[in-house]
């Protein structure tokens, strides 16, 4: 908190951001296992060092606390919850948040979305690195324990009725964290920035020359397709991004709850929404969803999608091209 303090101390005695004449960036390695780019544009060096810093840290924070596969000393984190599965685990609220919303979002997808859903995910993330495909009659005993009803939460804690559930937040955490620390980033005076975490991008403001432009990929290879932005979020899911073969069949990692098999409806799905943490949901419920669905849900969120079907057909919302 107190080096928190002193960065954004540093921010407020600065103020040549606000012509923004220098383009600045950042990358980071070891948050979210991903790469992660800050780019923005501010009037000095030293400005672009403070508010990178508070936004570095602010995803490091909240790595921590979403993490599913490592413990750290003195937090209770998303392991500490799953390792405490039938028990009830005081938590930050930022996991409690986290996990209100993918209650939320379970309802909004009809329960392609689901958190709950971990003791599936784990499987195949173990058969991933290992190259094999996991045993059918033991995903569907898995999936007995994916009943997201059994997870309560109140403000400050929350317990899996199940003690063989647990949780998985890889739809949803990228998206959330990138979204607060790029509040955080906005509070602290940053007005000119896009933040790409793993994909997962959030802008505000313009660059001096226009709106952010960010490409949309070909599930094929390339560049699909060009979206210009001041102030959304843009996200894409995709089968193209974490997958491996097994007998020249390609198995990628957004898991359909329905077959406990890689969803097969699309290639890919790109979200603009206003907020980040609703597009990284979005994109992998309408990976999921057939078109009328996800085009409904997405007109719930006022956000633009683009699906790119198996065949190479791509389909937009009425007022995707607005951003082209």
């Amino acid at each position: 908190m107190k080096k928190l303090l002193c960065v954004a101390a540093a921010l407020l005695m600065l103020t040549g951001c606000e012509a923004y004449p220098k383009r600045f960036s950042a990358t980071y390695t070891d948050v979210f296992d991903t790469v992660t780019e800050f780019t923005a544009y501010c009037g000095a060096e030293e400005e672009f060092e403070a508010l990178s810093e508070a936004v570095h840290g602010e995803l490091k924070r909240l790595h921590e606390i979403f993490d599913i596969y490592n413990s750290y000393e003195g937090l209770d984190n998303a392991k500490t919850l799953n390792d405490a599965a039938g028990n009830s685990v005081a938590l930050p609220e930022e996991l409690v948040g986290l996990i209100d919303s993918g209650i939320k979002w379970h309802t909004l997808s009809g329960g392609r979305l689901n958190i709950a859903f971990g003791s599936v995910l784990s499987e195949w993330h173990r058969c991933r690195e290992e190259g094999v495909l996991p045993d059918p009659e033991l995903l569907k005993e898995l999936a007995e324990h994916c009943d997201i009803s059994l997870v309560e939460t109140d403000s400050n804690s929350a317990a899996l009725g199940d003690p063989a559930m647990s949780l998985d937040f890889g739809a949803m955490a990228k998206g959330y964290a990138a979204q607060k620390a790029a509040e955080l980033a906005e509070s602290l005076g940053g007005k000119s920035f896009a933040l790409s975490v793993g994909g997962n991008i959030v802008t505000r403001g313009e660059k001096p020359s226009g709106k952010w432009e960010i490409g949309i990929q070909d599930p094929d290879g390339g560049i699909l397709t060009t979206v210009k932005v001041a102030g959304e979020a843009v996200v894409t899911s995709g089968d193209y991004q974490r997958y491996y073969e097994v007998g020249g069949v390609r198995y990628h990692h957004i898991i359909d709850p329905n077959t406990l098999y890689p969803a097969s409806l699309w290639r890919s799905v790109t979200v603009i929404a206003e907020n980040s943490d609703d597009a990284d949901a979005l994109s992998t419920a309408l990976f999921l969803m057939p078109l009328d669905e996800g085009k409904a849900l997405a007109e719930k969120f006022s956000a633009e999608a683009l699906w790119v079907s198996p065949d190479g057909t791509v389909t937009r919302t009425e007022g995707f091209s607005d951003y082209e």
